[in-house]
């Protein structure tokens, strides 16, 4: 889902008073400052509630406040207090419950703009040292938002520039840590605002492929005052073993990569996966941000946190549940794509409108011919609807042991046939697009689904460009199956339908069954 409220934090002369109602009149939104809501409720100024109550009483004010203004149903931006992240109760709540972001100057352009610290009760006295002073005591608490925006710029080009970035973010409330996904046009120029902002190292781990666009974010990247490094990779299943896994995280030791900084994944999926699990082990974890590449990453593998490589039995055997700190989706980087890999993402696609993601079937049904022409509002519109729903499955269940499931339709022969030709001659999307007219035979005669609802899928699959491959290794695809990671006392859990919309996982399939859908599927 969009976030509903945004959080302005920083410290004093930072802006937030200033640019809260800019950004909201660029949303259509309310704004609102806390300190002012905070005056109006004691019927006194804030140096008054210092003086005769304390910082204490005015802290319990402060929170009361901003729990009133996360409860109200309207979207708004909050202008914070600059101390009020710095608080534990208030620092979950606003990372919980709204999409916080750190505006921030060098300390100079702050004192400069503060003309008189007496209104201000904790800048009494030099304003440069407390600031300094302020800064050294809030900067780790900060450091915990999702986006960090320099200020020294005029008002109006800082609020069109949250705006911006705001606008067309999708929010991922993993109960590990919530973070957005950026869908847009340009969004890759966000990089910036989403490196943490403790980070001293940042590393590229970018397909080979991509390299003026790795170049690009290195060159932003450096404006930041970070060493950045970039390690090239060829993307592919073959990047994603434990082998390179290995040398990958040599590198990192090797960049002198410490706790408090952060890797970059630069494209597709097998990059992201093997990106993020680097980032889920290395140092025991440091965070990550994912760029996804392709249109089959967007829509797929780059929201969720799934992580892992893959064993020679199978794809994704071994792994984690990492979630990146941030995603950044620009779909004008699939415009160079091969015909082949852009088509891959639509088989998955396809999977959203079976599993019932609303808005996907009218999409494909009126504006396929522009999604395959890659248009560039068509590609926007489904990347935000696929990103959305898979957002809201993994807000439900993060460690994929319960609903999470229904985003697997397809995947079970399609990983099968992955493995079975050990990841070579054919592409994820196209073994899923196999796997799904398996799962949907099976739907129709384990479930009842309505034959219509298969012939819709197959259907819109053929009109994708998706063929059958005709030279399966039958034994070897069913050997595959039985190491399937959803395989429950050697019985392997299908996800199938029970008509398009209403998916059912956890169902047993009796061999005869498979057998006479792999059949139909698959006939020569």
């Amino acid at each position: 889902m969009t976030p509903t409220k945004i959080a302005l934090v920083g410290l004093p002369g930072s802006g937030k008073t200033t640019i809260a109602p800019l950004l909201a009149e660029r949303l259509g939104w309310r704004s609102l400052d806390l300190d002012a809501e905070i005056v109006a409720g004691a019927g006194r100024p804030v140096v008054s509630i210092f003086t005769q109550e304390g910082e204490a009483s005015f802290r319990n004010r402060e929170l009361q406040a901003l729990e009133t203004a996360l409860d109200d149903p309207d979207p708004m931006v909050i202008a914070c207090g600059g101390g009020v992240i710095a608080q534990e109760q208030a620092r979950r709540a606003l990372l919980e419950r709204s999409c916080v972001v750190w505006l921030d100057a060098p300390d100079e352009v702050l004192t400069s703009r503060l003309s008189n610290g007496a209104v201000r009760p904790l800048l009494s006295g030099d304003p440069a040292q407390a600031i300094a002073s302020l800064r050294s005591a809030r900067e780790e608490a900060y450091a915990h938002a999702h986006l960090r925006v320099e200020t020294a710029a005029s008002a109006t080009s800082v609020a069109d520039r949250v705006a911006e970035s705001v606008r067309d973010a999708i929010r991922v409330d993993a109960p590990s840590g919530a973070y957005n996904v950026h869908v847009g046009p340009g969004r890759v120029d966000d990089i910036a605002l989403v490196v943490p902002p403790k980070a001293c190292t940042v590393v590229l781990i970018a397909d080979a492929a991509v390299t003026s666009l790795s170049q690009q974010l290195m060159t932003a990247l450096r404006t930041t005052r970070r060493a950045v490094a970039t390690v090239e990779v060829e993307g592919g299943e073959a990047l994603k073993t434990w082998d390179e896994a290995g040398a990958l995280l040599n590198r990192l030791s090797e960049c002198n990569v410490r706790r408090q900084d952060c890797i970059v994944a630069v494209g597709g999926g097998s990059v992201g996966d093997v990106s993020g699990f680097i980032a889920a082990t290395y140092l025991r974890g440091i965070e990550w941000i994912n760029i996804p590449t392709t249109l089959l990453a967007m829509v797929d593998s780059a929201v969720g946190g799934k992580t892992g490589v893959n064993l020679r039995s199978g794809k994704n055997l071994a792994g984690a549940f990492w979630q990146p700190r941030a995603v950044l989706c620009d779909p004008t980087l699939v415009r160079q794509l091969p015909d082949r890999a852009y088509r891959a993402a639509l088989s998955e696609i396809v999977k959203y409108a079976m599993i019932g993601v609303h808005g996907i079937v009218d999409l494909l049904e009126h504006r396929l011919p522009l999604l395959l022409d890659r248009d560039m509002d068509t590609l926007c519109d489904v990347i935000k609807l696929c990103v959305a729903f898979k957002a809201l499955t993994v807000s439900k269940d993060e460690r994929d042991t319960g609903v999470r499931a229904i985003l697997n339709y397809g995947h079970t022969v399609g990983h099968a046939i992955e493995a079975a030709a050990r990841f070579a001659d054919i592409n994820h999307g196209e073994a899923v697009a196999v796997g799904m007219r398996v799962a949907g035979r099976l739907s129709t005669r384990m479930l009842g689904c309505p034959s219509d609802d298969v012939a819709w899928q197959d259907g819109m699959l053929d009109a994708c460009g998706f063929t059958t491959p005709q030279a399966l290794d039958r034994r070897a695809l069913l050997d595959a199956l039985q190491r399937d990671k959803k395989t429950v006392r050697d019985q392997v859990r299908w996800v199938l339908l029970k008509r398009r919309g209403e998916p059912l996982t956890g169902q047993q399939v009796v061999a005869d069954v498979l057998a006479a859908a792999l059949d139909d599927v698959l006939r020569p």
